[in-house]
């Protein structure tokens, strides 16, 4: 075919690279370099379209037909057709191919002996079709295909698989599958899932998506072995009611107990957002034929600009449900203490103001039974801070609420503080002193007589804090590497007067956790309700270990001792503290490279020769699918905590090529027992994984659940059996997924 068509093209293209240069000079148009090309044409361009034909002989009339033979390539902007003989009718645009036709479109990718299409609608027929899907990477075979579009495909005595190996490992074969990419839908009729040679699915009828984007339709089963419910199988369907809404109903039967029924809704608007699940079941034959229930609401959004709320509701039916459904609500899951809570807040430049409530549903077991939160409705705080003159800043944070406990014993009633504060920093590259003013003012009124017998009763703390601090570097090298290392001395003085507090109600104070910032605080507890008088010093050094080109930190060390100049009167268990040496400090972090990392605490009383709490932990990830953590845990016996002692370990490694083992155990060396923990295996086929978990919870002292749990996910398919993956990704840091979805390819990634 002669090619003069080419030439106005080629001079459009001097022209316009002519008049970018003058509008470049004059900066009026400017080129934006992209490496994206359009996927589709736009309407407007696919009228002028233009057809693209090489062969060794070419033949015909013009505007007419093209005959074409001898390595033919056909080329529009969505398809690419390849054969060894093509006659094309211009005028209708009908194009017949024989010999060796392999054709493109939108990056799919089809070969067969003969192909009939119309190039301006796309539809067409090809038998005895061999068949690659460039969006999930599966491929099959064909006795017949219809083109109904550019996007929709069907296929007749069809089977499709992701598994490149021969023979497959599994295979979809279906009599009739339609394939429609731009509804993202696919249909099997008279179909079935053969693994191995066995057909472990069969499917008279299934509509599936085509990608990871939701589709209506029913989701694969799930079929688990529970020590407490026995054998469990459930059937979800997947409910896309709108692009903003969702459902998925789940019939649930359980062999031990009866049938539940499952159902969760979720919802996305401009201005909010959030999902309900509802568990139910009639009739529990191993509680007695009750009735049991799980309902969680929650929902986020704003009512203006500066105005948002939030609402987390959950509750069951009985205190047992955490032992007998903890796997089957993935929000409640085995939780004992259910929150009720919502809040209202305003958000400020320089703060905020909150309305909130906070309610507890408190599962209680008699063998082992746990404290009960208090609950707080309703509440109103707010924070706000600011800069003042002269370099000063404040802070003023005040909450007012009503705290109640059906514990016997536990006071309830109001509560109304006021936090304000003003400090004075002075920073330097060198160093730092921060003085700070604090005033701490509380007020009571409760249901019932305090210790003292009044029912009202209020106390204001003042309180007195110097911060300071020095910074030295020194370069030094490390391995080869140059390094800076700082040291940072640091000195705080606090000083608090005494005020009694031993009447008054104990809502929200506890100990604090071990941390840097619970070494240099103002006060020594959480919460509102215990301000610990104090004249103390903490004095303490940290060393850092830096890479002089990025910063970045390799090693961090932290040593620091408390002083107290005075007895501590003021304590959460009454008895006061002496003074004089009393709790040291050391915290450590270390990462010399990005496969390991390590942390430990240590938390230890001179005056009474006791380890408070102690930490370490380390994690090593020295390549894909490698990975193993181990903690330690320790926490001595005080009349503020309980004792603990225990070594929690999580792994996920690759022995073969193949072969993967998963697992975390939780054992307590006090108890000599495993608390929990998951172990398994998984498989990676190349086309398939098949994963094998058991997972054992303690319940009580005295009892456990352990659950089988087994999937075989077929790679582009479907995922069949009970889902670990939850599972795993929650207990073993750092766990990767095999087989990692990735986002579609572009067309013109399988272009020829």
């Amino acid at each position: 075919m002669p090619t003069p068509p080419l030439r106005p093209l080629a001079l459009a293209v001097l022209l316009g690279c002519a008049a970018l240069g003058t509008a470049r000079a004059d900066d009026a148009l400017q080129l934006a370099p992209s490496d994206d090309l359009l996927q589709h044409l736009p309407a407007d361009a696919q009228a002028l379209e233009p057809l693209f034909i090489r062969a060794e002989r070419i033949s015909g009339q013009p505007d007419i037909e093209v005959q074409a033979s001898g390595r033919v390539e056909l080329r529009k902007h969505s398809v690419v057709l390849k054969a060894d003989h093509v006659h094309d009718d211009l005028v209708s645009a009908d194009v017949l191919a024989s010999g060796n036709v392999r054709m493109l479109s939108n990056g799919n990718l089809y070969t067969g002996p003969s192909l009939a299409l119309n190039l301006d609608t796309e539809t067409g027929r090809m038998p005895s079709v061999d068949y690659f899907f460039a969006s999930t990477g599966g491929h099959g075979h064909a006795e017949h295909v219809r083109f109904l579009g550019q996007q929709h495909v069907q296929a007749d005595s069809a089977d499709y698989t992701t598994c490149t190996a021969s023979p497959v490992d599994w295979v979809l074969q279906a009599t009739h599958l339609d394939l429609d990419f731009a509804d993202n839908t696919g249909t099997a009729r008279d179909g079935r899932v053969r693994f191995k040679g066995v057909t472990i699915l069969p499917l008279p009828y299934a509509s599936f998506p085509l990608t990871d984007a939701r589709k209506s339709g029913l989701l694969p089963p799930t079929i688990g072995l529970d020590s407490r419910n026995g054998f469990e199988y459930a059937q979800p369907y997947y409910w896309n009611i709108a692009p903003n809404y969702d459902a998925t109903l789940t019939p649930r039967l359980l062999l031990r107990r009866g049938f539940m029924g499952s159902a969760e809704l979720r919802w996305l608007q401009p201005s909010y957002a959030g999902s309900t699940l509802l568990d139910y079941m009639p009739d529990d034959r191993s509680a007695g034929n009750q009735q049991r229930w799980a309902a969680v609401l929650q929902q986020a959004g704003s009512l203006a600009p500066r105005v948002s709320y939030g609402l987390n509701l959950q509750r069951v039916s009985d205190n047992n449900w955490w032992q007998d459904f903890g796997q089957v609500n993935p929000v409640i899951a085995g939780n004992r203490t259910l929150p009720q809570q919502g809040q209202l807040t305003w958000n400020q430049s320089n703060g905020y103001l909150q309305l909130s409530f906070n309610r507890w549903q408190t599962l209680q077991s008699t063998v082992s039974p746990i404290a009960v939160p208090y609950n707080i409705q309703p509440q109103i705080d707010g924070q706000w801070s600011g800069a003042a003159a002269a370099g000063v800043h404040w802070r003023l944070a005040t909450a007012a609420a009503r705290f109640t406990n059906s514990t016997p014993g536990l006071l309830s009633g109001d509560r109304v503080y006021l936090d304000p504060s003003v400090s004075r920093p002075f920073l330097a590259p060198q160093g730092f002193i921060t003085p700070r003013l604090t005033l701490h003012a509380t007020r009571y009124r409760t249901d019932t007589p305090m210790a003292d017998g009044s029912e009202d009763a209020a106390v204001v703390v003042p309180s007195l804090s110097l911060d300071s601090g020095l910074v030295f570097e020194r370069r030094t090298a490390l391995l080869g590497h140059a390094i800076t290392q700082t040291l940072e001395p640091r000195l705080f003085y606090l000083y608090t007067p005494y005020r009694s507090q031993q009447n008054l109600p104990n809502f929200d104070s506890a100990p604090l956790d071990l941390n840097l910032a619970s070494i240099y605080t103002d006060n020594l507890f959480s919460g509102n309700d215990r301000i610990a008088d104090a004249s103390d010093v903490t004095a303490g050094a940290t060393t850092r270990l830096l890479d002089a080109r990025n910063g970045a930190e390799y090693a961090r060390v932290t040593l620091a001792q408390r002083v107290l100049l005075r007895e501590q009167r003021v304590t959460l268990t009454g008895a006061p503290v002496p003074a004089g040496l009393n709790d040291t400090f050391a915290l450590a972090s270390i990462a010399l490279s990005p496969q390991w990392n390590a942390t430990a605490g240590v938390d230890y009383n001179l005056r009474g020769s006791q380890l408070v709490q102690g930490q370490a932990g380390a994690q090593w990830h020295p390549g894909a699918f490698r990975t193993l953590s181990v903690n330690y845990q320790i926490q001595s016996a005080t009349a503020t905590q309980i004792a603990l002692k225990y070594v929690n370990t999580a792994w996920q490694w690759r022995l073969t090529p193949r072969w993967y083992a998963v697992g975390q155990a939780n054992y307590s060396l006090q108890d000599k027992q495993l608390n929990n923990g998951l172990f398994g295996f998984e498989y990676d086929g190349g086309c398939w994984v098949a994963r094998f978990v058991v997972q054992r919870s303690a319940l009580t002292v005295a009892s456990t659940a352990t659950r089988v749990l087994f999937q075989l996910e077929l790679t582009g398919l479907s995922r069949l059996g009970i889902n670990p993956l939850s599972a795993l990704e929650q207990n073993i840091p750092g766990y990767q997924l095999l087989n990692q979805p990735t986002s579609p390819p572009s067309r013109y990634a399988n272009y020829e």
